[in-house]
């Protein structure tokens, strides 16, 4: 009895993998009907079928088989013509088998359906079809043609009717034969791969339950965290660190084997997709062509269950509210098919699935005036907001803009689901779309839930995690401001790498870890880059991994952590993917960059960092076409020289008239505090010696959008002529680069950037 079931089982499992296979092939044979070859294996499909559940005595099921097979040898020989019609027919044939799957699965009976009026239409297209060609024959003979020697001629075996084959529950000669072989000698039980294949795999392959592999992981990932554990203990013993490193060593090829079980290409999902187009183009009266791309991408294979919900929503919404009417593309100018591509492939450690179609796309209007009308923003703030954030208002409960309410959708309900689903197992979604180009959605999801490599930082006294494949790279702040360094406007930090500006978010201001009055001059900018935004987040420090101890190469500070879920009170702020526990035992949580990316509004801020690098090219063409600059000796010794349009006018002060104030240097002009500038501070010259205080300075007083403030020099030199062409020296804030001079080369000072050092970089 055991034998049986586990006989059972595997044909369960077989004849579903063929139903899949059998969607697949039948909308493809629509569009190819003449394919010989794919033909012939639907028909081995049924074949297979009918022969094993006959075996087992699943009656209805066998009978409804046995109807689908001989329509299929008709197709087969040619005596239908293979069409639309057809095709709806033969896929109502799969659902009715797979309804007895379901049943025999669930109860280990087929139960009572027997669908007889599926099998009366199938009967009568075989009928019809032997009739019709019964007439051609009966026509053939009877024309004058027909005198000449039949005997020459091929036997035509449609000449006469055959027998109609009765509705019965009986199994024939030949397959009552067979039931004296076990299923799995029995080759009708075997798929379409043929015996061959199943005997050559047999011995390589076992089925395992998926409950169990997930155990499995499940305990790989506690062992995982009982290993760091155990690292932290044993640093001081050098006996005992041997045997850590080597459970370590065994550990981590254990957690990648672990691993690779639950790894599955994505096409067992991607193949159930042309099926779900046809029916659900076919119920919107519309032609939809779907083209798949990236089916071989593998993807941890809970999360493929997972996700199969929401790409189904996704399509069907493609269909029915992104692809014309077909009078409305011939309007446009489009083909009458659309088209719809569902294309997966991997990208920095995760897996983007993109839903894209050719239709009229989404009005960005349409969907701000209908989040005004629900209150989910004002008129004001939509008409400042990027077009990514409104279509944002998409996946909100009840959202719709369909005119009409459809048997396919156009409810309000669906898509705030799909998001929370995606954002369930860690993953993001958004939309791009253009008005009568098409739209584009996004799914982003980690290739697998479990274990992930991840960089442990701090930052106000707490240790947070960042996923591994957002970062780009680490770059250092210095006191000094010799290298890098942040600038730009108030609300608007920049990082000024490799020239180009990055927005950066003081981690530990933005998520109100502390306060502070000023803005830090050193710590680490991790720079991380999330579709097409690339920024920084400033942290105090990044923390050293433990993996470093067990090979001398790892040095990279990045921890392989066990994700867990996050509880419910986290989880809606948006920023949190998850949380991990170290080797301590003290919790750490992971930071959602894709989340911060929204939350901290990065689009805008890359907007205005590209604002600040055109004003930046801006004053270096103005530099150029000046020929004329007043150059100075600041109190260190050292040649500067200023653009002479950039000079207001000159003015000379005693010592004694400065006054420290707020951490910075004033005097006091026409009843004014201006704000003094010392060059040697912002360009950090070294004193010459010899060069004593003069007890006088001359005022450089700066253009009044600066603000009332003035650069402090020694003397004024000259005013000369610039040469040549500006030349980027040392990467110095301040500096807009070396220039001929007169007769010197003479540093050329950037009094935007300069201005905004000193506000940033009190007298200490």
């Amino acid at each position: 009895m055991a034998d049986n079931e586990e006989f059972i089982s595997e044909f369960l499992i077989e004849a579903s993998e063929n139903l899949d296979q059998l969607d697949q092939d039948l909308v493809a044979l629509e569009k190819n009907p003449h394919d010989p070859d794919r033909l012939a294996s639907i028909f081995r499909t049924i074949h297979t079928i009918k022969g094993t559940c006959g075996f087992f005595g699943f009656t209805r099921l066998s009978n409804l088989s046995h109807h689908g097979e001989h329509l299929l040898g008709l197709l087969r020989d040619g005596k239908l013509h293979f069409d639309e019609q057809l095709a709806s027919l033969l896929l109502e044939l799969v659902d009715a088998i797979r309804t007895f799957l379901t049943a025999i699965e669930s109860t280990g009976k087929e139960g009572d359906a027997a669908f007889p009026d599926l099998c009366q239409k199938m009967d009568a297209t075989c009928l019809l079809a032997t009739a019709r060609r019964n007439n051609q024959t009966e026509e053939r003979l009877a024309s004058p043609s027909s005198s000449t020697d039949q005997s020459n001629q091929p036997d035509d075996r449609t000449t006469t009717v055959p027998e109609e084959r009765p509705v019965v529950s009986t199994i024939s000669n030949d397959q009552a034969k067979d039931d004296k072989l076990t299923p799995a000698a029995n080759p009708d039980i075997l798929s379409r791969s043929e015996s061959t294949r199943f005997n050559n795999t047999f011995d390589a392959t076992i089925r395992v339950d998926i409950q169990l592999l997930d155990n499995i992981v499940d305990l790989v990932g506690e062992l995982v965290l009982a290993r760091n554990q155990l690292r932290t203990t044993a640093t001081n013993e050098p006996a005992l660190l041997n045997v850590v490193n080597r459970i370590h060593t065994v550990t981590g090829d254990l957690q990648e084997v672990a691993m690779k079980t639950r790894m599955a290409p994505i096409d067992q999902l991607f193949n159930k997709f042309p099926r779900i187009v046809r029916d659900v183009a076919t119920a919107c009266n519309k032609k939809v062509n779907l083209h798949i791309d990236g089916s071989d991408t593998e993807l941890d294979r809970t999360l493929i269950e997972k996700i199969r919900d929401p790409l189904t929503h996704l399509i069907r919404n493609a269909i029915d509210h992104g692809i014309e009417s077909k009078d409305m593309r011939s309007v446009a100018g489009k083909s009458t098919s659309g088209e719809i591509s569902l294309r997966a492939f991997q990208e920095s450690g995760q897996v983007t699935i993109e839903v894209s179609d050719d239709g009229a796309g989404i009005s960005v209007d349409a969907v701000s005036k209908k989040a005004v009308e629900k209150g989910l923003v004002t008129d004001d703030a939509v008409s400042a907001m990027s077009d990514e954030k409104i279509f944002q208002f998409i996946f909100e409960p009840g959202f719709s803009t369909a005119n009409a309410v459809t048997d396919v959708s156009g409810r309000g309900v669906g898509m705030d689901v799909v998001r929370t689903n995606i954002e369930s197992i860690g993953g993001t979604i958004d939309i791009s779309s253009q008005r009568g180009i098409g739209t584009v959605v996004r799914v982003r999801i980690p290739l697998t839930l479990a274990i992930i490599p991840a960089l442990i930082i701090s930052s106000g006294g707490e240790r947070l995690a960042i996923p591994q494949p957002y970062i780009q790279e680490l770059v250092a702040l210095r006191k000094d401001g010799m290298n890098h360094m942040i600038d730009g406007l108030e609300g608007a930090p920049v990082l000024r790498l490799r020239d180009r500006l990055i927005p950066v978010v003081y981690l530990d201001r933005w998520l109100g870890l502390r306060e502070w009055k000023k803005r830090p001059t050193s710590g680490t900018v991790v720079v991380v880059k999330i579709d097409n935004y690339e920024f920084g987040l400033v942290v105090d420090a990044v923390t050293t991994s433990e993996n470093q101890h067990s090979h001398a190469t790892e040095t990279t500070g990045l921890w392989f952590i066990v994700v867990k879920a996050i509880s419910s009170l986290l989880a809606p702020i948006g920023i949190y993917s998850g949380a991990t526990v170290m080797g301590d035992g003290s919790v750490v949580l992971i930071l959602d960059l894709r989340g911060i990316t929204m939350a901290a509004d990065i689009p805008a801020l890359t907007r205005h960092a590209g604002d600040l690098k055109s004003t930046s090219e801006e004053r270096r063409e103005v530099v150029q076409e000046s020929s004329r600059y007043l150059v100075c000796e600041t109190h260190n010794g050292h040649r500067v020289a200023v653009p002479l349009n950039q000079v207001q006018r000159l003015e000379s002060f005693l010592e004694s008239e400065i006054d420290p104030a707020a951490d910075s240097r004033f005097v006091k002009r026409n009843g004014e505090l201006t704000q003094l500038i010392d060059p040697d501070r912002v360009l950090h010259t070294p004193k010459e010696l010899g060069k004593e205080s003069t007890g006088s300075l001359v005022g450089i007083i700066l253009p009044d959008e600066l603000g009332n403030k003035a650069i402090a020099v020694r003397r004024i030199i000259d005013v000369e002529t610039g040469h040549g062409s500006l030349e980027k020296t040392a990467k110095k804030r301040g500096l807009l680069g070396t220039l001929l001079v007169g007769d010197s080369a003479t540093e050329v000072m950037d009094i935007v950037s300069a201005s905004q050092w000193a506000e940033e970089n009190p007298l200490s």
